[in-house]
């Protein structure tokens, strides 16, 4: 997940965007995450999921509440990615993707 702020002297920083049409953005974007369970893998296993959030360093982060990390890189050889909807607010953009491990079986 890419989360920025608007560029400088974009629409987006100088028309205040409504709170009802960014909940229906990210109402979409739940959606589309529900939706995502008929081509996205099986998986059999209890399973860990890790959510990151790439921001950059202008970016106003939850203090205490998120954590730096490195990259968390799937091989390229091995990884599906699925970009998802994007949205912005007044203060930041969204980007979404999920990236997950594929090693097809022969």
């Amino acid at each position: 997940m890419l989360v920025d702020p608007p560029p400088e002297g974009s629409a987006e920083s100088r028309a205040p965007k409504p709170e009802t049409e960014i909940q229906s953005e990210i109402r979409a974007i739940l959606k589309q995450i529900i939706s995502m369970v008929t081509y996205l893998p099986v998986i059999q296993e209890p399973t860990v999921f890790n959510i990151l959030a790439y921001t950059s360093d202008s970016a106003d982060v939850p203090a205490g509440e998120w954590v730096d990390t490195d990259p968390l890189a799937i091989e390229a050889s091995k990884s599906q990615q699925v970009k998802m909807r994007s949205f912005s607010t007044d203060i930041h953009r969204i980007e979404a993707m999920v990236a997950y491990r594929y090693d097809e079986e022969n």
